[in-house]
């Protein structure tokens, strides 16, 4: 009787699924139509190799070289198809293609100064480009920094390179950047490690495993924009449309979103995969973090300078500190929170108690490490200070940093926190050079709903940070 229950169960649970499977099929049918970018893959695109042949750092450049050959089959050269995707990313003439700049920020850069006091390598985020790092890496590189921006594998060309990508593809491009970019700083030469969202779980990840297996150069710093220690659950399922996206007429389950891909450094549709990915990386990520935490591997772990956000639609933000910020050892590090706008004017817009994110911290006296909010002189001010506690003190000290608030923005986004308020994409202020070039940080279109191609909360995101000089004056002192 228990044993037919049992099977009775199972079976109600399995329609509920297939159901619930075949539903979502069915909806994504109605999404945009599916262009070559999204359909066909590219074929030199680098992978992994098996676990015993051995790969070095050169081996995926030449890769990389022939990925970006082979990209030119989705040049949009036709006269009368470039009228309709003028804003087109592969549009030939068009002025959002990535490659009428002199450096194609979506591929791998080195940048190397005169005389080097450190290495840093920094890592993009899902479906973004090592464009996402630039203004990082461009100022540590003028601070005397050997840099390497990583592009990671289904990145920076198509959005159909991320259909059949595995994070031990970008787990394995890490390693042997890594390796390759020790090996070029020589010995006693600091290795340092950046990582933006997705990036972030990829330069944790790495750091935990050379702790852990004593494999690889470990890292003297790491600092982390937004990392992704957890992500929302949702993404567990992501790989589940596998059970009905191989038949054609399902095609588009494969994808979470299908959007016009204007952006030149950005995908703008995201497969599933790409998701399910970032979730096996972050659960990997969780096992290690809580096995290194029992093991006393932390104790090793070097420092980290963090910058988040206390709201994001991307990352759980919460996962920052439980699970790795109060585990670390008295190192050093710094967790920096940027707080939402708290003018008075605000009061009751906000839709959570995200004004109490910043209290919570400021009742512990427990913790290990510095802990920064970037939060305004007062509910009556757009100025904004940096308020820092140190270690095991409820010691305060508060510093103006000489910047405040737009007008008209209420907290920051995942997208926005490596991104200057000049950037010539994301940025707000114009550029008389750049004109040419759709601006995405300052679209403010107005009109009816339904009618254009770009969902309006692409619209509204935040696209760059008010305080990334702040940021950036951080980094400098912190290393």
């Amino acid at each position: 009787m228990i044993l037919i229950s049992a099977l009775w169960i199972t079976s109600i649970v399995f329609f509920v699924i297939f159901a619930i499977l075949l539903v979502r099929a069915f909806d994504s049918r109605r999404m945009d139509d599916l262009e070559d970018w999204h359909r066909i893959p590219l074929q030199t695109e680098y992978r992994a190799p098996l676990p015993f042949i051995k790969d070095l750092f050169e081996d995926f450049l030449e890769a990389e070289e022939r990925v970006f050959q082979e990209l030119d089959k989705f040049t949009i050269q036709d006269q009368n198809l470039l009228k309709r995707y003028r804003f087109n990313r592969y549009a030939f003439e068009g002025p959002n293609n990535p490659t009428h700049t002199d450096i194609n920020w979506n591929r791998t850069q080195e940048l190397v100064p005169d005389e080097i006091k450190g290495g840093v390598l920094l890592l993009h985020g899902l479906t973004d480009s090592p464009y996402s790092l630039r203004t990082v890496a461009e100022k540590l590189h003028s601070d005397g920094y050997h840099v390497l921006c990583l592009r990671l594998p289904g990145h920076g060309t198509t959005p159909s390179g991320l259909l059949s990508v595995s994070f031990r593809d970008w787990t394995h491009t890490v390693e042997i950047a890594a390796s390759y970019l020790s090996e070029k700083l020589g010995e006693g030469v600091p290795l340092h490690i950046g990582g933006y969202s997705n990036g972030g779980a990829l330069a944790l990840n790495y750091t935990l495993n050379t702790i852990i297996t004593g494999n690889g150069p470990t890292p003297a710093k790491l600092i982390l924009f937004s990392p992704a220690v957890a992500i929302t659950s949702l993404a567990r399922v992501a790989s589940w449309h596998r059970f009905l996206s191989w038949i054609p007429y399902f095609e588009k389950n494969k994808w979470l979103r299908i959007e016009p891909e204007f952006d030149p450094y950005k995908y703008n549709s995201t497969p599933q995969n790409a998701a399910a990915q970032t979730w096996f990386l972050t659960v990997g990520l969780r096992s290690k973090l809580h096995l290194a935490a029992k093991r006393g591997y932390l104790d090793k772990f070097p420092p980290i300078l963090t910058f988040q956000s206390v709201v994001d639609a991307t990352v759980n933000e919460k996962a920052i500190p439980s699970l790795l910020y109060d585990n670390l050892p008295l190192n050093g590090s710094e967790l920096v929170l940027f707080d939402v706008n708290n003018l008075a004017a605000l009061e009751g817009l906000f839709t959570r108690g995200y004004r109490h994110t910043i209290n919570r911290f400021e009742t512990r006296e427990d913790m290990t490490y510095t802990w920064t909010a970037v939060t305004n002189e007062s509910d009556t001010s757009r100025k904004v200070i940096a308020r820092s506690t140190l270690p095991n003190s409820g010691q305060t000290t508060s510093v103006s940093l000489n910047l405040e608030w737009p007008r008209q923005v209420y907290s920051l986004a995942h997208v926005a926190v490596p991104f200057p308020i000049d950037d010539p994409i994301y940025g707000r202020v114009l550029d008389p050079k750049e004109q040419t070039r759709m601006r995405l940080g300052s679209l403010a279109f107005r009109g009816e709903m339904g009618v254009l191609g770009i969902p309006s909360e692409q619209l509204m995101r935040l696209r760059y940070n008010p305080f990334h000089e702040f940021m950036l004056r951080r980094i400098e002192e912190w290393l």
